[in-house]
């Protein structure tokens, strides 16, 4: 059922202008805080997103640039747009199959660096043809996204059961690729270094589905999966090192496993930092893998084994999907699946037969 700007007013106690004028940020007649901080929260609670072309069509106005084609782009788990390897190289992806297509790039937003009612007004207030998605997100902002937008594409790593377009590089198959490289190459104590889904340190939506990948294909392999050896963190280089250090630091020598899957490269590098710094030696005392394959991968020493994903056709492909689906009007969701690559380099190329 559409929420209506009353079923917020009902639910708040407040009359409808009340809530409008806390929703259009209206500073001449300011809701008192505790007003505003309830509207905010019904709002959340409830979904409601305005529509803003009806808003306009009621003022008489009509927003020409829309005739344009324009796109916006919503990074839902980075904080940096700019020096986020992954997420920067899809990015251009998107730039530069916007400008082949003779389309705009309305605004590239982080929804990681703005709370609900931030995100929320600033969707409400540019308006675009249709949104490419990046990365996780949680539950209020998927529903606040599909409430606004009739023309979504999601684009990762992760699928989704979202009921929009997805544009995929599969997460789960790649990261079983790595656990099986290493597995190949004698390692039976292998642990994870990464997200781990529902216990996830930001609450999202999405469950981690390369963690899911390593505890389906250690127990295919009937292999044991030690507790202690995974490590929940932020897939952000210093988190991972500090939580390796950490671990490393509570742990015997003779009890870490002698080789780790990381989520992804930026992961891979802060575990190898803190190893190191612990006087192991990669790959001979511990094998390391990541996935993503960002540039820094070819220069980190040891050079870094990883699943190589295609980044920029990830972005690409997301932009064709989108443009295809708001100009054929297509009323149903496909999915997208392009290919990834194991790439072996030094991190993880040694033999290790002897079981620990």
């Amino acid at each position: 059922m559409k929420i209506k700007l009353i079923d917020v007013a009902k639910a708040a106690g407040v009359s409808v202008s009340t809530v409008s004028r806390v929703i259009n940020g209206d500073r001449e007649r300011p809701a008192s805080s505790e007003t505003t901080d309830k509207i905010w929260a019904i709002v959340k609670e409830l979904g409601y997103v305005p529509n803003k072309n009806a808003k306009n069509l009621v003022k008489g106005e009509v927003d020409n640039e829309l005739a344009i084609g324009r796109i916006g782009c919503i990074y839902t788990s980075t904080y940096d747009l700019n020096n986020d390897p992954f997420f920067s190289c899809i990015g251009i992806g998107v730039q530069i199959e916007l400008n082949h297509q003779n389309y705009n790039l309305a605004y590239s937003v982080s929804a990681a660096m703005m709370d609900y009612k931030a995100l929320y007004s600033y969707i409400v207030n540019h308006t675009v043809d249709g949104v490419i998605i990046l990365g996780r997100f949680e539950e209020s902002i998927l529903d606040m996204i599909k409430g606004h937008f009739n023309h979504i594409v999601y684009a990762g790593i992760n699928p989704v059961e979202a009921g929009f377009d997805q544009v995929i590089c599969d997460g789960y198959e790649g990261a079983k690729a790595a656990i099986n490289h290493l597995i190949d190459s004698g390692h039976k104590h292998i642990g994870y270094v990464g997200y781990i889904g529902e216990r996830d340190l930001d609450k999202m939506s999405i469950n981690e589905l390369r963690y899911k990948a390593y505890c389906d294909l250690m127990k295919e392999k009937d292999l044991p999966i030690d507790e202690n050896n995974i490590m929940h963190t932020k897939l952000r280089t210093t988190a991972a090192y500090q939580e390796m250090m950490t671990y490393l630091h509570k742990t015997n020598k003779n009890e870490v496993p002698s080789a780790f899957y990381c989520a992804n490269d930026a992961t891979a590098f802060g575990v190898m930092k803190a190893l190191q710094d612990e006087g192991y030696v990669v790959p001979k005392d511990v094998a390391i893998i990541g996935l993503d394959n960002v540039e820094m991968a070819s220069f980190s020493t040891p050079r870094l084994s990883s699943i190589g994903i295609p980044r920029r056709a990830l972005g690409s492909r997301a932009v064709k999907t989108l443009i295809e689906q708001i100009e054929t009007k297509r009323d149903y969701p496909v999915r997208i699946n392009l290919p990834f690559e194991l790439i072996v380099r030094e991190s993880s190329n040694y033999r290790y037969d002897l079981e620990k």
